[in-house]
């Protein structure tokens, strides 16, 4: 045998295993690497959005002062993200009008420690869910169990659930009703009846503002995609009609409701004291980025008439 090739083969071999190992070792040292600078990134990112937060809403007080009568989906507050340099970080926050939707605790108004069924809320919603093409027994179903869900006491409604049900064989989590305002829309998914329902279809044009009952409708930020809620709100069965009018809006906007209003003379039956030619509750869409890693937080937020802010949810996405 020719012992140098042998010697040959053998270094090729060894150079070859080495490089090998080599390169797993490298991806490996990347690899931590990477997740150091993430781990780093995610423990000081959710300091830096909270913070940032804090100076975006200070600022969403300031331009609602402008806004105070009137605030249109085209005004600059809604239009042009916000922009903040930390370091070498880029933070974007985009402001979103969060009013013009159902929120599920309208339905209810807390009076001496317990929470009374507002009647126009409630036929407002069945309209909405008749226009959902939802059958009546599951729309009568779904708002009994929405308000046992919440009411105090333990009478169960005609087509409601009380804690003998979610306690009972019949439900798979044992567990009692809440007993208060809602905090989150998935919260609904509890009731018994929105297993038969597409919860996406069900839910859509609804909205929870955590443990509030307000509600308001900004006719200045109204889209065609609100169509079915405003036909509802009016006890219209014409959506295309009521598409129409949404989009027939003066190009400086409304400044009141009755020109809106007029739009629909044969609506004498709505909820009074909702609609609005401002808006008073927001969504904030903020994402940090560093490089190719970032982190967003989505806050959203209500300022009173005082135009006085309260935070009444947060989620990262770290």
């Amino acid at each position: 045998m020719n012992k140098p090739g042998v010697i040959l083969i053998t270094t090729l071999l060894v150079i070859m295993i080495m490089s090998v190992i080599s390169t797993q070792i490298s991806k490996v040292f990347m690899l931590s690497l990477q997740r150091e600078a993430y781990v780093d990134f995610s423990n000081t990112s959710r300091q830096l959005l909270v913070s940032i937060e804090a100076q975006a809403i200070k600022r969403l007080q300031q331009e609602m002062n402008a806004y105070n009568l009137k605030l249109r989906s085209v005004d600059p507050l809604l239009t042009n993200p916000m922009y903040y340099q930390v370091g070498p970080k880029n933070l974007e926050i985009v402001v979103k009008d969060a009013t013009n939707c159902f929120n599920l605790n309208s339905l209810f108004t807390p009076k001496q420690s317990q929470y009374q069924v507002n009647n126009s809320q409630k036929e407002w919603l069945e309209r909405f869910l008749r226009l959902k093409l939802i059958e009546e027994i599951k729309i009568e179903s779904f708002v009994d169990q929405l308000i046992d869900w919440v009411d105090k006491d333990n009478q169960p409604r005609n087509y409601g659930a009380e804690n003998y049900y979610y306690n009972g064989p019949a439900s798979s989590i044992k567990q009692f009703t809440s007993k208060r305002l809602f905090a989150q829309l998935s919260e609904i998914k509890v009731l018994p009846i929105v297993s038969q329902l597409d919860f996406y279809d069900l839910t859509e044009g609804m909205c929870i503002l955590p443990y509030s009952n307000h509600q308001n409708i900004n006719i200045n930020t109204l889209s065609s995609n609100h169509a079915m809620l405003v036909a509802a709100f009016f006890s219209e069965n014409n959506i295309d009609y009521i598409a129409n009018q949404i989009i027939d809006v003066p190009e400086e906007g409304y400044d009141d409701i009755a020109t809106f209003i007029k739009k629909f003379p044969d609506s004498i039956d709505y909820p009074r004291q909702v609609l609005s030619t401002n808006s008073r509750t927001f969504q904030l869409y903020s994402r940090l980025q560093d490089e190719n890693i970032f982190s967003e937080l989505e806050t959203l937020v209500i300022l009173d008439l005082s135009n006085q802010s309260k935070v009444l949810n947060r989620n990262f996405n770290l």
